[in-house]
């Protein structure tokens, strides 16, 4: 129920509650009411009472108890994390860390991707400064009316190194459904490109998996999807025993593990590793992975049912689609001379402009040669993009130097979020100077992160936000 309709009815109820209440004692009692009874019983006590009640609600409602409230039913805070850094809750949500809480900035030692327009980012790059990457009618998928719909399918995907691993297991699990196999075959080739540049970069220390797996897939699906990515990195060379995962949050809790469960959305894992850096015993490397897919009559009749299948008559929908992006971050006691992630911000009800205008003033205003952004096709969030370029990169060509991920390939949720900074390091790896990368597909996960070379600005630290 909106807030304006409850307000409404607690108005109408004290008001009515007050006349009849006043009816009732004027007929008990054969009293005539004059002007000063009406007004008082009309008017005063109704406002009195509504007063009462909201100045009570704010005194109760005071800063410590909000922020209990706000806590409450989120898991502890995660271990290793130093108190105001925005440890990661169960529902992969952050909590927002202390303004002044520097932001750690990682290196950046590798990026994959498989997108419906690219198998990596200097392919989905090119496709989109050619102008080829646009949705095309899908061959199998329609709506409930029978009318084929725009998706953004990827062909080739390899099955059956999954289907044997699935084969494989005592006892043997319930077999996903179609879009989840797709999802996690593409998630298990990330994996393994990422395990591989890992392996190369001869560390000692420790690799973190973070999977970013859609909220909405089934516990067991998350927890078995999880193994296979854990399985994949392993047959790339990576040692078992240095290998860390961070389980779906359910799983996590039902074992009580001492690891922290994992973020569920990317803004959420680059706090975590953020507030992991300043532990003595944190990863060397981290991996942060999503994947997902919607390619399946099931899943697009889901969408279709619960009003989220775009469609002529729901131009604000999703377009179905699948992906799957990653990143390899390596700290900075053993990078080289990589690109950084060097300012992170992020804020809920501010514009990508504001967004974007903070994280370049802590490189002393310098100007983005490329941006990448996980915006989709809805026009408020293109025109919410368009104004960030005009402000902070006035000269930027939209047709070579801007891409949207979203728009480009689909809904693929935090995918199309890893995407857009994978497609930014590569840029800004060609260019050797700043790229932007951009969030806003969701309203709760808005950021702004650069991609840029060393150094970093000296005047000024940059913060998490």
């Amino acid at each position: 129920m909106q807030n304006w309709m409850k307000r409404s009815l607690l108005v109408v109820g004290v008001f009515g509650l007050c006349w009849i209440g006043a009816v009732w004692y004027w007929r008990t009692t054969t009293r005539m009411p004059d002007s000063g009874d009406l007004a008082l019983a009309m008017l005063v006590m109704p406002l009195t009472l509504i007063m009462g009640f909201v100045l009570a609600r704010k005194t109760f409602a005071s800063p410590d108890t909000a922020s209990a409230r706000a806590d409450a039913g989120q898991a502890p805070t995660a271990a290793g994390a130093q108190p105001g850094q925005g440890a990661a809750d169960a529902h992969g949500t952050a909590n927002a860390p202390d303004a002044a809480t520097p932001w750690t900035q990682f290196a950046v030692a590798g990026t994959a991707l498989r997108m419906a327009h690219g198998d990596s980012p200097a392919e989905l790059a090119a496709a989109m400064a050619e102008g080829e990457a646009r949705l095309d009618l899908d061959p199998e998928l329609t709506d409930l009316q029978g009318f084929p719909l725009l998706a953004g399918r990827i062909a080739d995907i390899a099955l059956e190194p999954l289907e044997e691993w699935l084969a494989s297991l005592q006892p043997a699990p319930r077999s996903p459904s179609a879009q989840h196999l797709r999802a996690m075959a593409l998630g298990g080739d990330i994996a393994v490109t990422l395990a591989a540049r890992a392996t190369t970069l001869g560390s000692d220390g420790v690799l973190q998996l973070i999977p970013m797996l859609p909220p909405d897939w089934p516990a067991t699906t998350q927890v078995l999807a999880t193994r296979w990515l854990e399985f994949s990195i392993i047959e790339a060379g990576w040692p078992q025993e240095r290998l860390v995962v961070r389980q779906p949050a359910i799983a996590a809790h039902a074992s009580a593990t001492a690891v922290p469960p994992a973020p569920a959305t990317p803004l959420a894992a680059l706090r975590a590793v953020s507030g992991q850096a300043a532990a003595a015993n944190a990863p060397a490397l981290n991996i942060l992975l999503a994947c997902g897919s919607d390619i399946d009559a099931e899943a697009v009749e889901h969408l279709a049912v619960n009003g989220k299948l775009y469609g002529p008559r729901n131009p604000n929908g999703r377009m179905p689609a699948e992906g799957a992006a990653g990143i390899l971050l390596q700290s900075p006691k053993e990078a080289g001379d990589e690109l950084r992630l060097l300012a992170l911000h992020a804020k809920e009800e501010a514009t990508l402009r504001e967004l974007a205008e903070e994280v370049l003033g802590q490189v002393d205003g310098a100007k983005p040669e490329y941006v990448a952004a996980d915006t989709d096709h809805r026009a408020a969030l293109m025109a919410d993009l368009m104004q960030c370029v005009e402000a902070t990169a006035p000269g930027l060509d939209a047709n070579t130097s801007l891409a949207c991920v979203g728009s480009a390939c689909g809904h693929t949720g935090a995918v199309g979020a890893l995407a857009a900074i994978a497609l930014a390091h590569e840029q800004a790896t060609d260019s050797d100077s700043f790229a932007l990368a951009l969030s806003n597909s969701d309203p709760t996960q808005r950021y702004a992160l650069l991609v840029g070379p060393l150094p970093a600005p000296a005047n000024k630290a940059p913060s998490l936000s």
